[in-house]
């Protein structure tokens, strides 16, 4: 008799992605929360913030957050409000209006390589002047219709939280990143399974996962 691999009754883990599902009406949030290009444009910080302004504040203007908090009831309320939905569909024309250019461009493709974009304080994987240069960069390349691919890591710790203790010591706490609440989505192949790349190393090879952050017309490419 062949033996099961697991006995009757033993949980077997798996990992899965838990995704929300917005009311049609206001489905677009979905959409602007996953492009930085919200982070530059006013008018997006705006709608965004109009959904509740205390979770805009203690989010840290996370849109992604945001919308993980806010409940059903004030859903159904947005998707019923005509000022709302009005402000919603002008910025969602701009947007779009903005990314159909990216199908403009002809000159070649640029490859960019950074070990950090400080592109909004939502995406924790930059630390000075060098992360905001570069994303600086992202930015100035999405406007201008660059042809441009950005590469770098994505950091589980990204910043630390510093607090002083009764006895005057200062401490640093490091708070892991929740790459759910992060504007960034798996890379994945046409059979459905996340995309990695093998790295080789003195006495061993290493794997990577692949993320993707869209910087408006920009593509970011951050390795796990």
């Amino acid at each position: 008799m062949q033996n099961n691999r697991f006995e009757v009754g033993e949980p077997v883990w798996k990992s899965v992605m838990v995704t929300r599902h917005l009311p049609e009406e206001v489905s677009g949030l979905e959409t602007l929360c996953k492009n930085l290009w919200w982070s530059w444009n006013e008018d997006a910080k705006l709608l965004f913030r109009s959904i509740d302004a205390e979770l805009w504040h203690t989010s840290g203007h996370n849109p992604m957050a945001i919308l993980d908090k806010v409940g059903l009831k004030r859903y159904n309320e947005l998707a019923k409000d005509r000022t709302f939905l009005a402000r919603l569909n002008a910025v969602m024309d701009d947007f779009n209006a903005y990314m159909a250019r990216k199908g403009e461009r002809t000159d070649p493709t640029v490859g960019y390589f950074c070990m950090e974009y400080g592109l909004e304080t939502s995406l924790k994987i930059y630390s000075g002047g060098l992360g905001i240069l570069a994303g600086d960069y992202l930015k100035e390349t999405s406007d201008m219709n660059v042809n441009l691919v950005a590469v770098g890591l994505l950091y589980r710790y990204g910043y630390f939280t510093q607090r002083i203790t009764p006895q005057g010591n200062q401490v640093a706490e490091y708070d892991a990143q929740d790459f759910l609440r992060i504007p960034a989505e798996p890379v994945l192949d046409g059979s459905g399974n996340w995309m990695t790349v093998k790295m080789a190393m003195p006495g061993r090879e290493m794997s990577a996962r692949i993320w993707k952050v869209a910087v408006g017309r920009t593509d970011l490419y951050l390795l796990d």
